[in-house]
């Protein structure tokens, strides 16, 4: 005879167990500057927060070195755990034109314990990203500036209207229709064969997996 206990074991039924939380699941961004990936996913941040949490946290300071960057994400990471299922935390570093500066990053990313942080590397910086919501390429920049210089000629030929002076005051709500052109034209780079990339698609689709499993 049974005994009338209803097995609630969200593994049972082959559900996701973070759709059983009280929370929303957290996904993490930790940046390497103070404005712009910042003022970038802080916009992504209120285009996605009935379904999933997204804290931003900008670079301890303005230049500060991938270690230190990584060290922030490191303390979030011992901080926040146990993390759920669904939760994540992600570092942005740039690996610059300098080749001591990517060498810091790329050594960050190998220290980097990726079971607690995922380490995302941009060449020569992170605009590459931004620049990737227009067009796909891989041309070699000198630095960047360069990259931002053709930031801004995209920018005003897609919207008709300037980037603006201040990279972190730009109106980045425009490019969030333009996010999967965006990974889809990041996904086509790679460091092994082009002079410009960026892996923070990575981020940005696991974002947006998430959001898709929180609406079934």
């Amino acid at each position: 005879m049974g005994s009338g206990h209803k097995n609630t074991n969200p593994q049972r039924y082959g559900r996701r167990p973070f759709q059983t939380r009280s929370t929303l699941p957290i996904v993490t961004v930790v940046c390497d500057d103070t404005k712009t990936a910042v003022a970038y996913f802080n916009e992504f941040k209120r285009q996605v927060k009935a379904r999933i949490t997204v804290k931003v946290e900008p670079a301890p300071r303005c230049g500060a070195s991938p270690d230190d960057v990584l060290k922030v994400a490191t303390e979030l990471a011992r901080t926040l755990a146990p993390k759920e299922e669904g939760d994540s935390i992600w570092t942005l570093l740039d690996t610059e034109a300098e080749e001591y500066k990517q060498e810091h990053a790329h050594r960050a990313k190998r220290r980097a314990d990726e079971t607690l942080v995922h380490v995302l590397l941009s060449k020569p910086c992170y605009e590459v990203w931004t620049l990737a919501h227009f067009i796909d390429t891989g041309e070699a920049f000198s630095d960047c500036n360069a990259v931002v210089a053709r930031v801004k000629a995209e920018w005003k030929k897609r919207f008709g209207t300037g980037f603006g002076s201040k990279k972190g005051q730009a109106d980045y709500a425009k490019l969030m229709p333009l996010r999967t052109e965006a990974v889809k034209n990041a996904k086509k780079r790679a460091p092994d064969r082009d002079s410009s990339w960026t892996e923070v698609h990575k981020v940005v689709e696991a974002i947006l997996a998430l959001c898709m499993d929180q609406t079934k």
